[in-house]
């Protein structure tokens, strides 16, 4: 069945046995592309059996019937949350019936990001230790000579301009499918990287993933920026407080400020105490991209900016109220006047009429008590930082109220 020119090349007649060869795959996967939902139905089949169950809106949220007991399954990783010893052994017990399982009692390790409680100080620390160390060797990229603290080149500022101009747009050269599929490695390897410990990436991350299809030589110059930026800061971490488990977040535009006359929205995700914004907590997520329409003022930005966060935190509200943490008005702060006065209905929108008609959502969102919208001046707003390009001395001003920068463990 093989051809003659791979039997060649591997010289396979040298050991072939019976006409055969036989071979074992190391570190792959291998077997039916179905194997994955099958292996998962029957899961499902067997945990139900003891008292498990798929809540109904959050894939991977399972819990049991009557014991204070959940966990998050992603691929075979059991994130377990329990009230006693005696539940985690309970489901520890079910799945042995049909499994080997090996159990982390301390819970240091969750889909690969490494988790560092402090329970006498209240916080629980999130990284991915030697992560960027190892990126850096698998592209060959060396430390830059001076220290980059920022993830992208800052926007230029025009002074004694009156009026916001539209980016320019990129002239430089194509690159070969070759380079593109660099730039595309480079983005696929670290958004996963940026959402586990790094949110500072998200607005970089966001700009070149963009235009990563279509790249110039002015997107290969962003990414050996980027890579900068890690390898100047490669042991990022979040660190989580304990809470009330309230859903908060801001959110914030910059107008025109990416190629193509196109705008960036952006919303900071956090969890707070009751009646406390200035609690602050490490971001659970954090949303940066670009508005696909074109906005015809800075207003209208701010409004889809609003627009795109709360129906993000749709999910995330849902996901809060099947774990067991009611949710009332989740508090959404902005810094722009007209976008929170078109929502509360505290203007006329005579001036708006030309806005996406989407964005009246947000009034009927509101309506249904589902958010409160607030409003902070922009030096306050967390989602300030991801919507737009900052220079390099304001990420390190920023930069230690978004991530910890950790000391490698020697």
């Amino acid at each position: 069945m093989l051809p003659e020119e791979i039997i060649e090349k591997y010289n396979l007649r040298a050991i072939a046995h019976n006409g055969w060869v036989y071979f074992k795959i190391k570190r792959g996967m291998y077997g039916l592309p179905k194997a994955g939902i099958l292996a998962n139905k029957l899961l499902k089949k067997r945990l139900i059996k003891s008292g498990y169950y798929e809540c109904q809106f959050t894939p991977g949220l399972y819990k049991h019937f009557w014991c204070p007991i959940m966990f998050s399954l992603v691929v075979d990783d059991f994130g377990v949350k329990c009230q006693g010893i005696q539940h985690a052994k309970h489901l520890k017990a079910a799945l042995e019936q049909h499994y080997d399982v090996a159990v982390d009692w301390e819970g240091k390790l969750f889909c690969g990001i490494t988790l560092d409680w402090d329970y006498k100080m209240g916080h629980v620390d999130l990284s991915v230790p030697g992560y960027v160390d190892r990126k850096m060797t698998k592209y060959q990229h060396p430390k830059p000579t001076r220290p980059q603290h920022s993830p992208y080149l800052a926007a230029p500022i025009e002074y004694g301009v009156k009026v916001q101009r539209p980016t320019q747009s990129d002239t430089t050269a194509p690159l070969t499918a070759e380079q593109i599929k660099h730039v595309q490695d480079i983005v696929g390897t670290f958004i996963w990287y940026g959402r586990a410990c790094d949110p500072t990436l998200s607005a970089a991350l966001s700009a070149i993933g963009s235009r990563q299809t279509k790249g110039t030589d002015a997107v290969l110059a962003a990414c050996h920026h980027l890579l900068d930026y890690l390898a100047t800061h490669p042991n990022a971490a979040i660190r989580y407080h304990s809470s009330d488990m309230i859903l908060a977040f801001d959110t914030d535009a910059s107008y025109l400020s990416e190629v193509g006359g196109k705008s960036r929205a952006a919303a900071y995700y956090y969890m707070t105490r009751k009646g406390n914004r200035s609690f602050t907590n490490g971001a659970v997520d954090i949303l940066s991209t670009i508005i696909k329409h074109v906005m015809s003022s800075a207003s209208e930005a701010e409004t889809g900016a609003l627009y795109y966060g709360c129906k993000r935190a749709i999910p995330y509200r849902v996901t809060l109220e099947e774990m067991g943490h009611p949710q009332s008005r989740t508090p959404v702060t902005t810094d722009n006047n007209t976008a929170q006065g078109l929502t509360l209905g505290t203007m006329t929108s005579k001036a708006s009429k030309s806005n996406d008609m989407r964005f009246q959502w947000l009034k009927c969102r509101r309506a249904q008590r589902l958010f409160r919208i607030l409003w902070a001046k922009g030096s306050l707003n967390r989602a300030d930082y991801p919507s737009k390009h900052h220079p390099a001395h304001h990420h390190q001003k920023v930069r230690p109220s978004v991530v910890i920068d950790r000391v490698p463990r020697q």
